[in-house]
């Protein structure tokens, strides 16, 4: 029988248009996305600010993983596309693995 339990999961880019690296790391990032088929937003710091301090963003560009609200993981800075790609690749099983245990009787 599924578990009914549905977990949400954000891929968030924290960017700003002042941020040089986040222009040019938001490409990498938009091409990552949408080769995993992940859904993700970006999230400009200067319009948003009360996200970004929620999420513990102190530098950009950041990528953040939140799990039902819950911040699971971040990469801050500019990264290569391949460290990008593992770091997204890596967090979103956690969600299944978290999702699938809370089947305990």
């Amino acid at each position: 029988m599924p578990s009914t339990t549905s977990m949400t999961c954000e891929v968030l880019f924290f960017t700003a248009p002042w941020c040089d690296p986040c222009r040019q790391a938001a490409p990498i990032f938009s091409e990552v996305v949408a080769e995993l088929g992940v859904t993700a937003r970006f999230v400009d710091v200067d319009l948003d600010p009360d996200l970004a301090d929620r999420v513990g963003v102190d530098m950009l560009p950041t990528v953040a993983i939140r799990t039902d609200g819950t911040v699971s993981g971040t990469l801050t800075g500019s990264r290569p596309k391949a460290e990008l790609r593992s770091f997204i690749q890596d967090s979103l099983p956690k969600v299944s693995m978290t999702g699938g245990s809370d089947v305990a009787k």
